[in-house]
């Protein structure tokens, strides 16, 4: 098997064609007809002469041919994407590291790449019109989540934009940028929203420092995708049906909300890094909850097998901009503590909260959904390209009906 030189994890990898084609059960000659016939990918490795075949493809071709036959199971959601690949090296957008791209790039410049679409055409300078409900309820929901009040103002924004209901991809994505800079807008308590970058506006907003601005940019960039999380799979449910970006999104914001969703622990995270950072002993927080048999909020992943590559490359980056700071040497030894006792590294919300707290944020004013936005975009548009919605199948397992059935009930 060839390692794919930018990952060691096994969603990753190349084989040659010999085990490609063994894997397949066919013919090597076969196996070069399926790079084209069925879109198995391939490339050439570097410092050799053969080629490698992505694992991954291998995979889902072999599993059509094991399933050859058999009825189809539909259940509305395509599950073949061309936005983000999973690796235990952190997410790759359209084949590219978001972790590379956190370090130099725009969330609109990522838009752009992830929506498939030049991004100064869809992103271009133009005046969007302010529904007059809007500074109404603005005011009314100021103590309301930013999500609240994103979920309350979102239809009025969209029965103003009549384009909006353009579903091509371009009309998706233009959408898109309108409805990033009203996110933005309400996230930072604008009138209007503004033309320049999502993290410019915030942090003209927010009075932060250049060093902060470039630290809320990387953060929003990593906040874009992060595959079929179930905030993703409830937006592209949403997309079967024809609605424009405004009512996918709210799905997606619906879920987030949730106590079982990653972003749901925010306030839980939060204590733990209030109390690391107030008491005099910054491990105590840590050993108490081990103690007592609590899960440490904030620590672990579902899906990386060991430390998180998005939290991992945000933790170097608070190193370097508050790594003389007491406060911070304190984060740094409840991390340290947590990894020797458990093996647990820190996780994206615990990096996203911990930035929320030093600007003066708490989670009900997250960035997070501003940036998983651009991604849910993204999948909306490739959702509703995949074509029309498909009825679920259903297995009822309830109380029968007291009256035989002489015949099944029609699907209808």
């Amino acid at each position: 098997m060839i390692e794919n030189k930018d990952s060691s994890d096994d969603d990753a990898k190349f084989v040659d064609a010999k085990a490609a084609a063994k894997a397949l059960g066919v013919s090597v000659p076969t196996l070069y007809a399926y790079v084209g016939r069925k879109r198995i990918r391939t490339q050439r490795m570097p410092g050799t002469k053969k080629r490698g075949y992505w694992w991954r493809d291998i995979e889902r071709v072999r599993g059509k041919q094991n399933r050859a036959g058999a009825t189809p199971i539909p259940d509305g959601v395509t599950h073949e994407t061309e936005i983000t690949l999973m690796t235990q090296s952190g997410p790759y957008y359209r084949g590219r590291s978001a972790l590379e791209l956190a370090q130099t790039h725009s969330l609109e410049a990522v838009a752009g790449l992830l929506w498939g679409v030049n991004e100064p055409e869809i992103f271009e300078p133009r005046s969007l019109t302010v529904p007059k409900e809007f500074l109404a309820l603005q005011k009314s929901l100021k103590h309301a989540s930013t999500v609240d009040r994103a979920t309350a103002l979102f239809p009025f924004i969209e029965h103003m934009s009549p384009r909006s209901f353009d579903l091509t991809r371009r009309g998706m994505a233009r959408t898109g940028a309108e409805l990033l800079r009203w996110y933005t807008c309400i996230l930072a308590n604008l009138d209007r929203p503004d033309e320049a970058p999502a993290h410019e506006t915030l942090a003209k907003a927010l009075r932060l420092s250049t060093e902060l601005a470039d630290l809320v940019r990387s953060i929003l960039v990593l906040s874009a995708d992060h595959g079929f999380e179930v905030g993703t799979y409830a937006v592209r449910a949403c997309a079967t049906a024809g609605v424009t970006p405004y009512r996918s999104i709210l799905a997606g914001l619906a879920v987030i909300t949730g106590r079982r969703s990653n972003s749901g622990r925010g306030e839980a995270v939060l204590r733990l890094i209030e109390e690391i950072k107030t008491e005099s002993d910054p491990k105590s927080p840590i050993v108490r909850r081990l103690k007592e048999g609590e899960q440490l909020p904030g620590f672990g992943s579902s899906f990386y097998e060991n430390a998180d590559p998005r939290a991992a490359f945000l933790m170097k980056r608070y190193e370097d901009v508050f790594g003389d700071e007491k406060e911070f040497g304190k984060i740094r030894r409840a991390m340290a503590t947590a990894q020797e006792l458990c093996g647990l590294h820190p996780n994206f919300v615990f990096a996203n909260t911990y930035f929320l707290s030093r600007i003066g944020l708490d989670p009900t004013r997250s960035l997070f959904p501003l940036g998983r936005a651009v991604g849910w975009i993204a999948h909306s548009i490739e959702q509703f390209q995949a074509g029309e919605a498909m009825r679920w199948p259903e297995r009822y397992t309830g109380q029968l009906p007291r009256k035989p059935l002489t015949q099944p009930l029609s699907e209808g």
